[in-house]
This record gives structure tokens, sequence and C-alpha cells, in this order.
């Protein structure tokens, strides 16, 4: 078959060999072709089944997104609410199905070429995972370093979980060389097969326990807070989501790095988005919104966007009567007494009554020092409605540093912009005649004084309701309610989502825009619950409220946070009908069929943008026309295109259909390339195990070199990028090589050796005797150049990961500086 084959038979490419597994397509009749076509035949041909593999591997992945995005509703005990949740733990998810999708082609090619070999151990999978490791944290970490605009860094922020996973992918080849040049020395034994498989689930398990924070109890794990971005937001609100972000992220961060947090796409979005920029596929949409939103500020009042984007500096106090300072200085370059205020900025609530501003005075501290004080209106204000118009005097007894002028805030009970008032000091006086006095860089103040004329708090009046099923179709009615306030007309858009119960089926999706008007408390959405006549017990959706306007905010303590609300409506069936089929049915059934009819409809979708370039998108998206190129590599791949077309889409049992149909069409291309790999490395006489760690592992690696770049420069973090290479590269060694080593040993552990196994190494002298003579026999992997490309790899491993380490206390970052 490939380079296992035994000497004197005929070469993989020669006639009379049989080829491959599936090629060569013609025979022997292809084996006379000249060998200088064939070379260019066979290598276009794995250039173009890099494409395919990429392709399937992101409907792969597409698969791997909707089982990992499922969430349920659990019960907390300690704020005895119910919340909605991700099913799958991030971490487990990056290091389990995650990683699978990235690493499938190479783990299903050291799977298929052991069943071609007829267990004999071949050399393009184990070439193929060390050299796509070593392209993995080489190159990959190399171009993420580069890709970092000047000035910039990206830090690693969950370094637990890094530490784990960067251990283990540097150990996984060294326990590699242990098992080859150690314990059994060119042989896997069963023990040695399933100790390398069982690394995996530890590996996840250690990882799980670091981002939990029990492998280091003493550190609190933080909860985030809810972070989503919505439009119309008031400054309030957007001065409350830049803190959410800046607290769990870091104050470092910019306008732009802020909005691809809140906007972020995960690890398979990535890879699927990268792909489908290489073949002409439909472009995943990635915005960027903070930005936008801060200039629709501005469009209404700039004095307010200005005072919006400088009060993002700092940390707000929640409390309704004090207020934070923005900025400060120091005065150590004045000489003699000075006097200024302690900031240049305040915010306050329009109903605190009042605020204070504080004062300070440095130089002799036995003078006493007086300073005057006036307020004036806002640029462009010609009247003081939301502020008393205050002057006087402040007067520094000695030993006295600091003093305050309180002005009193004005409610006048309007829905109204952001208003804001200067502070001014002057004529400065000390009593000590030879001693100067002057005021200092900050003798002005600017309070902002944000508006909160109840607009009301939104929310539904219970987190959950029941609706029975009736004999026909029943309008449900959902009440709004809206509290703590009702001054002024403000707007909510609410929606469905499927859970159990599926629109069409069991309900008519509802989508729209709900007003409150000035005074108004309360409002209904109607939703139609079908009557369909099955026969399951309980089904749910969930209505959800978003993009609340006119200064309203919704109840952070309910389902949902401070950024939408979710009312999860259980539907049930009728009583009498339970009764009447009490025994017949199961109450929950295998598979939801309401859910097969939602995938058919969106089956068409996916077979319309299989077919036109960049998916068919419509003439109303954004998107650029496609170019010459997308045009191009969409013909090239348009058969790969159709043929996965044929993938069920993830909406059928919630993407695992999907998941194993995508992995069955992997191996299928995967059979392809270890062919066409072996074909091409004999005519242009390349070893197998080079071909493999250079051709195979650069075609299998590429998507996700965009996908790590991509995520390194629009992340504010280098967990994306640097995470996932490391936990990829662990998962190749431990299910790549693992579960085929673990296969393979049992295999010829409980068969024992039959006349070809006798025959390739009966007088082998690098086998071991016991292997070799007696009636046990032992999965063979010669060390040999795999082990020698193994010590180098684990070498250079371990000085990236050094060097990434000094990077992060030498640069601020691993990546960038």
């Amino acid at each position: 078959f490939l380079s296992g084959r035994r000497r004197g038979m005929p070469k993989v490419c020669e006639e009379g060999s049989g080829g491959g597994l599936l090629l060569p397509i013609f025979g022997d009749a292809e084996q006379r072709w000249p060998p200088a076509l064939r070379g260019i035949l066979y290598g276009l041909g794995l250039a173009w089944c890099f494409m395919g593999v990429a392709i399937i591997a992101d409907v792969f992945m597409g698969g791997i997104e909707r089982i990992t995005s499922k969430k349920v509703r659990n019960f907390n005990k300690e704020t005895k609410r119910y919340s909605t949740t991700p099913v799958w733990n991030a971490t487990v998810a990056n290091l389990t199905l995650m990683a699978l999708g990235s690493s499938a082609p190479e783990i299903l090619l050291s799977i298929i070429e052991l069943l071609q070999n007829k267990f004999f151990s071949g050399e393009l999978g184990p070439s193929c995972i060390v050299g796509s490791a070593a392209f993995n944290l080489l190159v990959i970490s190399g171009v993420c370093i580069a890709a970092i605009p000047t000035g910039q860094i990206r830090r690693i922020k969950e370094i637990r979980v890094y530490m784990v996973t960067a251990f283990f992918s540097v150990f996984a080849y060294i326990w590699l060389l242990i098992i080859l040049l150690g314990s059994s020395k060119n042989a896997v034994t069963p023990w040695e097969g399933v100790v390398t498989f069982l690394f995996f689930p530890l590996n996840v398990l250690l990882a799980y326990l670091a981002d939990v924070g029990v492998c280091a109890p003493k550190i609190e794990k933080v909860k985030d807070k809810p972070i989503m971005l919505t439009p119309n937001m008031t400054p309030e609100e957007i001065l409350q989501l830049d803190n959410n972000v800046r607290q769990q992220y870091g104050a470092h961060l910019t306008a732009e790095q802020v909005s691809s947090i809140v906007n972020a796409p995960n690890e398979a979005q990535r890879r699927i988005a990268a792909t489908r920029q290489m073949v002409g596929g439909r472009r995943v949409k990635q915005p960027g919104v903070m930005e936008d939103v801060l200039k629709q500020i501005d469009e209404s009042d700039e004095k307010t966007g200005h005072l919006v984007r400088e009060n993002m500096q700092v940390m707000r106090q929640t409390s309704r009567t004090k207020v934070m300072p923005s900025s400060s200085t120091t005065t150590d370059a004045f000489q003699g007494a000075c006097i200024e205020f302690s900031s240049s900025a305040y915010a306050v609530l329009e109903n605190a009554g009042s605020v204070r501003l504080f004062v300070r005075r440095t130089g002799n501290p036995e003078a006493t020092v007086t300073v005057s004080y006036v307020t004036t209106a806002g640029e462009g204000k010609s009247d003081n409605s939301c502020f008393k118009k205050t002057s006087g005097k402040l007067v520094f007894k000695p030993r006295e540093y600091e003093n305050e002028i309180e002005i009193e805030i004005q409610d006048d009970k309007k829905q109204e912009d952001a208003e804001s008032f200067t502070v001014h000091l002057r004529d400065p006086v000390i009593d000590f005649a030879d001693e100067p006095i002057s005021l200092g860089p900050i003798s002005s103040a600017i309070v902002c004084v944000i508006d909160d004329d109840a607009p009301g708090v939104v929310g539904f009046p219970q987190e959950t309701v029941t609706v029975p099923e009736d004999v026909v179709d029943r309008l449900a009615s959902f009440d709004v309610v809206r509290k703590q306030g009702c001054c002024g007309r403000i707007t909510c858009t609410y929606k469905t989502e499927d859970n159990v119960a599926i629109a069409g089926r069991d309900y008519d999706e509802a989508i729209g825009t709900l007003e409150f008007e000035d005074g108004v408390l309360s409002a209904k959405i109607h939703i139609n619950i079908k009557a369909n006549a099955r026969y399951e017990s309980t089904e749910d959706f969930r209505l959800v409220l978003e993009n609340v306007t006119g200064g309203a905010m919704f109840d952070p303590t309910m389902d949902g946070g401070s950024n939408s609300k979710v009312l999860t409506v259980y539907i049930e069936d009728r009583p009498d009908a339970k009764d009447r089929t009490k025994g017949l049915i199961d109450k929950f059934s295998a598979v939801n069929w309401d859910q097969t009819s939602v995938g058919s409809a969106n089956w068409k979708e996916q077979w319309k943008h299989a077919l036109f370039v960049n998916g068919g998108q419509d003439a109303s998206d954004e998107d650029k026309p496609a170019s010459v190129i997308d045009w191009v590599m969409h013909i090239i791949t348009l058969p790969w295109k159709l043929l996965f077309a044929l993938v069920p889409p993830p909406d059928y049992c919630g993407g695992w259909v999907c998941f194993f149909c995508a992995l069955g069409m992997i191996g299928f291309v995967t059979a392809i390339i270890s062919d066409i790999a072996s074909l091409f490395g004999c005519i242009v006489d390349l070893p197998d195990q080079v071909t493999a760690i250079t051709l195979v592992a650069l075609g299998t690696s590429l998507p996700d070199t965009f996908a790590s770049k991509t995520a390194a420069t629009h992340d504010p973090f280098a967990d994306a990028s640097l995470g996932n290479i490391t936990g990829s590269n662990s998962v190749n060694v431990f299910l790549g090589l693992g579960l085929p080593w673990m296969i393979g040993s049992i295999y010829w552990a409980v068969n024992g050796p039959n006349d070809e196994y006798t025959q390739r190494y009966k007088t082998d002298s690098e086998i071991p005797g016991n292997f070799r003579t007696s009636d046990s026999a032992a999965f063979i992997v010669k060390a040999g150049s795999l082990g020698f490309s193994v010590s180098v790899f684990a070498g250079c491993a371990i000085a990236c990961i050094i060097l990434l380490a000094v990077r992060r206390f030498a640069c601020g970052g691993e990546l960038g500086g």
C-alpha cells in the first residue's frame, strides 16, 4: 500500500501495485501515463482536495457550533431565580468538539491509514500530525505576533487554562519519545496505546478545573456580567456597558476593542469565515458597532457624546447620590500655595439633589486661603434648568487641605438629553503677604447632569408562564409591564426563540416592536398557539425583549440581565388528551420531528449557498460584489460545494446529524488526500513522511492560520489565537495517534503475528526480541525519522513556549509589542 509495503513489491505509483484505497482512478492504465503529467495532475489534485477538506471541515464546524451553543434554563440557588445558560463550558467545548473540528483531517488520516495498511503502521498520519503541530505552534504563532498593529499588545487572559494546554501540547510529543525510544523501543503495547488515548480526557478535565478555579482555590473566579450592545442606547446605558466590559477585560481597552468583545465570534465562526473567504463562499458578517452607537449620540447631541467618551475612562459608582471624578493631576510643578479642583469632570444623576465638588490647596499649612467660585451654563445653553446658579467663597483655615462646593441639581421632571455646566475658581487670596498663590491647572470643573426622569424599567411580571393547548388554535396574551416610572414614550423590540417548541408547528413566530406612550404602564404581546394534535408532554419557547429605547431599562435581577428580558413559555397538552393517550406513547420522542421540518427549509438555503458565488447574497446586502477571484475560486470548488450540500444542515437533532455526516465526508476526502499524497510523493521521489510533514500538514493547517490571525487582530486578548494552537496540538497526539495506536496495539495483542507480520519483522533487529521470535506481537512504529522529527519539534516547542512567556513579562503580552 503506502511506504509500508514489503520489499520487492512495486511502489504505489508503479504498474501492478494496485494503488491506494481509492486511487488511481484508471488503475494500471493511469500508472502508464508520463510521470511529469501525473506529477502535475497529482499536485493540482492535492491542492484541490485541500480546498475540499477545508470546506467540509467548516460544515463540520457549523454542526459543532450548533451543538455547543445549546442553552438550558437552570435554577440559581443563590439568587433564587431561573437563568438561561449555555450547556457547554467554553473550555471543554474548545478542547473537545472545536479542537476535533480543526484537527479532524489529521486524525482521520491516521485512522484511515491504519485500516488501509491492514493494521500496520504508516508514515503519512504520524508525520502529518508532527508537521501540523510544528506549523501551528511556530508559524501561526509567528503570524499572530507579527499581525498585531504597531504599539498594541495582546495578553492571555485565562492564563491557568493556557498553562494546562501548553504543558500537554509539549508533553504529548515528549510522551511519544518515551514510548518509541524508551519503554518499548519501536513498538506500542496495549497499555501505552490506552494511556496515550486517556491523556485526552485528562487534558480536558484539568483544563476545566483550571477554568472554574479549582486548581487555584484562593483566587476567586469572577462571574462575568452580561455584555450585549443594542441600538439606540442612552448615554447612561453606554457608560454602564463600557464599565462592564472594562471591569471584566481591563481598563486599557480602546473603543474598537470593546466593540470586538461585544461582537466577538467564536472559534467555529472564525474558521468558517476564513474558509469562505478563500473559496468564494457566503460571507460571515462580524460588525463592530460601538462607534456606530456613539455616532448616533453625536448626531443628537455632540456635547453629550463628548462627555460620554470622556467618562468612559472611569468607573462610575452605582449610588444615586454620589459621583466619581473622571481625571486628576498633581500640582508638584507649582511653587507656593496653589488651589484647584480635585478633578476636572463629574457625572451626576438629575435626581441626586446636589453634587459636591472637592477643592484642594497646597503650600504653607498655617496660612488662611480664600478663593471665589461661580457657576456658568454649559456650552450653547442660556438657562440654568439643570442646576441652581451659585457663587461664593471658600475659606481654607490653617491646616485645612480640602474643602467642598455643593451645587443644587434641579429635577425638571421632563425627559431630555444630558446637560452640563461648569464651576470656575477665581481670585485666590492668602493671608501671608510674602507667599505667592495661584490657581492650579484644574481651575474649572465640568459637571454632566444625566437625565433620569423615570422612563421606567421594562420587564415581564414573571419569568415563566404555562399555556395549555386547545382543540383549535388559540391566541395567548403575554403582559409586559413598565414600573418605577412612566415618563415619556419608550419602545422595545420582541421576538420568539425556539427551544423544544418550534415556530410554525407549535406556535406562530412573533417579531415586532412594543410601544409605551407617555403614562402607559403595560402592554400585551399576542402569540398564536397551534393546535396540532401532537402527544408530546410539555414544550417551551422563549419570548425575548431587547433594544429598549427612550431612556428605559431592563430589570437586571430578572432572567436576561440588564440587556434583555426572557420569558419562558411552556405549552402543555390538554389534560383530557393526556388521559386518552396515557400508556400508548412515550413521554418524550427521541427525535423532535418539528425540528426536522425547519431543517428541510434550511436545506434549501444550503443548496442556494452552494450554487451561487458568495452564497447568492441578496443585492440589499452591504457586502461588496463578487470579485474575479471569488468567481474563479467558486467555480473551482463548486463540485465540492454541491457534494457537501448533501450533508444535512445543523437544524437536525441539535446539530448531531450534521456532525456525523460531515465527519464521514471528511473521512472520504481524507482517504483521497492519503492516496494522492502517496502517489505524488512516489512520482517526485519524496518519502511519505516528508510529503506528510510538509505539503499535507500545510494544506490542512491553512484555514486555522487565517482564523487565528483574525482572532489575534480583532480580539483584545490572545486566548482565542494561542489557546486554539496549544489545544489543537495536544488533541492531535492524544486522538490522532492515541486512538489508532490503541486500536492497532490491541489488535496485534489479541490476534498475534500473522504471515505478513512474521515476514516483515522476523529478521528486523530494530524490533524488540519478544515481538520477533515469540508468539506475541505488537503494533510496530519505528522511531527512525519520526523520532528525530518529534525530538526537533519538542525542543522548538519548549523554546517557543518560553519565548511567549518572556514576551508576556518583557513586552506586556504574548502578541504584539
